[in-house]
């Protein structure tokens, strides 16, 4: 998996012709795929798919901290450089006033620490300046709650504030490590989030919260990362880490890939899987609770300069990451290039810093790509070339058959003679937004949700009676429950846990799901840690008088149902080459209702799981990616990916190998489609 760009929202014409401007602040909608981005004194609304711009308002004065209100549908509350807070509705397309200081502040600006914390149980913002002593609250709409100040009840500096997405809580850091708990009608304390001595912790600079499980994550200004259970009465920390020795700045959730995301202060991003172990015999260890996910470091260049952006040099500092709550979506924010906390990158492009680098790359000749990037991180000029941009030189240099020539070679030259010298480095204002995601080209739909769909007649018109039935329910999956949504009420049922107990160190997650609606079986692939991957069959009971029915498994990477009757269905090895087909019941049954033999139609589920007939074994000439259910007889659709897609007969014909019957990948002779370069199937 890697960080990469879905596309760049497009800040450069805010202003009508004013200077170059750099957005410094964003918020992503809590439940609609909607970013809006803070640059200057307005505020402007994207769509998050297709970076199309809502609505532009301005709201008078550069805005600080904001976010969504999760009361309104549609409104945003911000604090601005004049310490106002102010609610800027998107509908309306009117701004409130909601508190103004009593005595005129002195200017913040965008880099000062303010505290907002919004709580969706109540139309309400608590706001406080850093390290002081008190919070304000106030209520979002017009008209609403007047500004309270509520003194802490420990004499000690606030540090953040953040609300329980589902709870009434609010949290409330102190300088000192502690987190209390507050009510947010009465302001009782619940519970304090405490550490022993021997852990000394200097303050939670960022706050998330799991979407369904009662934990909290903290990052402290130590740079330790913890994880809180407080499902309990008595609260306990459940996982520690140490980050790094930078102060985390930012702690966020990816829901669709279940991981935790941290920032440092100096810009370094890391990925974070949790893990439960779960043993009875053996208390939870809480250094292992987290653990780095398998994902690449992020390559600011080259987020900055796929799909269609632009790179800038110096290497700019990641400030701020901003991720929505639902979607594997996130947003980027970097420190400003034209302020003078970029002066030592700099530095390296003055005479004096040229030699320097001259003499450290000569030292580096020969030596490997780590080497040199340690070497290079002395002298505060990192990252100045890209990784990704040192390997294309270097297999440019091979296909032109050069010599011979090391990273090091490439760097003194880029360094040196290349448009990233002095007075050629672009450092204007990133006035482009990237919106980012973590991508996985091992499994291109993990974003999208396993879900069943359905296809209504497109001759409805045509119908003499006009009436059309929409099925009952729509199917999907969570984790392993198959769920059900009743598409009258709208309510979620859990219609079959597929899995009775999965152990807590193993990571699993759903692929695929086909449904037989004459055979009332569900096909769902589950692919699990270790790359293994297994195919659950479900049967539907169409009897409410019997019991629940059972599902069975079988390995396999993919499924797909056979014939008209939908009375096979074949499974794909994890080899990619394999193919099992199996008969189902139902053509048992039909073969005996040939022969004028009674049959006793009203099978169990339970029953059925044990009819199903033993696997006749196939083998693909080549690897294929996907299967793919047809109603035609004996006949499964498959694809390659970059390759074909291809219609194949699966017959009992001769055998070439003791493995199985043999099918042909070629495409000729049968009818396929011919994909073009890079193009895959995700979905048939």
């Amino acid at each position: 998996m890697e960080w990469a760009t879905v596309q760049h929202l497009d800040l450069r014409h805010v202003g009508r012709g004013q200077k170059a401007l750099q957005p410094h602040a964003a918020a992503f909608h809590p439940s609609q795929a909607l970013v809006a981005a803070a640059i200057g004194n307005y505020i402007i609304e994207f769509d998050a798919f297709t970076g199309s711009k809502m609505s532009t308002i301005d709201i008078g004065a550069p805005v600080v901290r904001m976010s969504y209100s999760p009361t309104s549908s549609h409104a945003i509350v911000a604090i601005l450089e004049d310490c106002t807070i102010r609610s800027c509705d998107f509908d309306t397309e009117q701004t409130f006033v909601l508190h103004s200081p009593e005595k005129r502040m002195e200017q913040i600006s965008s880099g000062t620490e303010v505290h907002l914390a919004l709580t969706p149980l109540q139309p309400v913002v608590f706001f406080g300046f850093h390290r002081r002593m008190s919070v304000t609250v106030v209520g979002t709409v017009e008209g609403g709650r007047a500004p309270t100040k509520i003194k802490a009840d420990l004499k000690k500096p606030i540090v953040n504030l953040a609300c329980h997405p589902r709870l009434p809580v609010l949290y409330v850091a102190y300088a000192d490590g502690w987190i209390r708990a507050y009510n947010i009608h009465t302001y009782a304390v619940h519970y304090t989030l405490q550490l022993d001595n021997t852990i000394k912790l200097i303050g939670a600079g960022a706050f998330a919260f799991h979407p369904t499980l009662e934990w909290i994550f903290v990052g402290d200004r130590r740079g330790t990362l913890l994880a809180w259970d407080v499902s309990t009465e008595r609260p306990n920390m459940i996982g520690i880490t140490q980050v790094g020795s930078q102060p985390i700045t930012s702690v966020a959730w990816l829901p669709m890939l279940r991981l935790l995301v941290t920032l440092s202060k100096d810009g370094t991003l890391q990925a974070w899987k949790t893990r439960v172990m779960l043993n009875p015999n053996r208390p939870p260890m809480q250094a292992n609770f987290f653990e780095l996910a398998a994902i690449e470091s992020i390559d600011v260049p080259r987020i900055l300069s796929q799909q269609g952006g632009e790179a800038v040099y110096p290497l700019p500092r990641i400030r701020t990451i901003e991720v929505h709550s639902k979607l594997n979506l996130a947003v980027l924010l970097f420190a400003n290039m034209t302020a003078g906390d970029n002066l030592k990158n700099r530095a390296a492009y003055t005479r004096e810093g040229r030699k320097q680098l001259f003499a450290v790359l000569q030292g580096a000749r020969g030596s490997s790509a780590s080497v040199l990037k340690e070497k290079l991180s002395s002298l505060g000029s990192s990252g100045i070339l890209a990784d990704h941009q040192l390997q294309a030189q270097l297999q440019e240099h091979h296909l032109k058959g050069h010599s011979q020539l090391t990273i090091s070679d490439i760097a003194r030259r880029a360094f040196l003679y290349s448009h990233f010298m002095e007075g050629h480095a672009k450092s204007a204002p990133i006035s482009r937004l990237p919106l980012i995601t973590v991508l996985d080209t091992k499994h291109h739909l993990k974003d999208i949700p396993v879900c069943l769909p359905f296809h209504l007649e497109l001759n409805f018109f045509n119908k003499a009676n006009r009436v059309l039935h929409y099925p009952v329910r729509a199917f999907y999956l969570d984790g392993v429950n198959l769920m059900a949504y009743n598409l009258c009420s709208g309510t979620d049922t859990l219609y079959k846990k597929l899995y009775s107990s999965i152990p807590g160190n193993v990571e699993y997650h759903p692929k695929y799901m086909i449904y037989s609606k004459k055979q009332h079986l569900f096909l769902v692939v589950y692919e699990f840690s270790g790359a293994t991957n297994e195919v659950v069959l479900y049967w539907e009971n169409t009897d409410v008088h019997t019991a629940n029915s059972k599902g069975s498994t079988v390995k396999g990477r993919d499924a797909a149902f056979i014939g008209p009757n939908e009375n096979q269905f074949a499974v794909l090895d994890d080899d990619k080459t394999g193919l099992a087909l199996y008969i189902l019941p139902g053509l048992a049954s039909q073969e005996v209702d040939e022969r004028n033999e009674p049959v006793e139609q009203n099978q169990s589920a339970d029953s059925k799981v044990g009819l199903v007939q033993g696997s006749m074994q196939f083998m693909f000439e080549t690897e294929v990616d996907r299967i793919f259910s047809t109603p035609l007889e004996s006949t499964i659709m498959f694809a390659s990916h970059g390759d074909q897609i291809c219609l194949a007969k699966l017959v009992q014909g001769y055998r070439l190998s003791a493995d199985g019957h043999y099918i042909s990948t070629k495409a000729e002779g049968r009818k396929s489609i011919k994909l073009k370069v890079n193009e895959i199937v995700l979905q048939g």
